[in-house]
């Protein structure tokens, strides 16, 4: 079953655009970069509130400081945690792409608000 479409999905900082515009074109599901959504230069805490202020928002980063936001004040936002070193675009993607079923499963149909993939 796939969620709903009203879902949308923040990629972090960290994460460059390009993997936004693959996975919404391979998915259908609305991924949007850090560019797109001026998040550049604000801190953890302002990406969080923004995501927050949205409801509906799954963000994906490698920042260590975002889970810590979600479990201090809680959801949403939800997250997937990318625990995975530097790598190229196409491997993040890859990565990504390949668990993200899974990783939707638990945040919406399980209510979970993180989710951890390991490489």
């Amino acid at each position: 079953m796939r969620p709903d479409l009203d879902w949308e999905f923040w990629l972090d900082c960290h994460l460059s655009p390009i993997i936004a515009k693959w996975l919404k074109e391979e998915t259908g599901y609305n991924f949007k970069s850090a560019y797109i959504l001026n998040l550049y230069g604000l801190t953890d805490i302002e990406i969080y509130e923004k995501a927050k202020a949205n409801s509906k928002i799954i963000l994906i980063s490698k920042d260590s400081d975002i889970p810590d936001l979600i479990n201090r004040f809680g959801a949403p936002p939800k997250l997937i945690n990318l625990k995975i070193g530097n790598a190229a675009n196409k491997v993040i993607y890859n990565f990504i792409l390949f668990n993200l079923d899974a990783a939707l499963k638990k945040l919406v149909e399980e209510n979970i608000h993180i989710v951890d993939l390991e490489s």
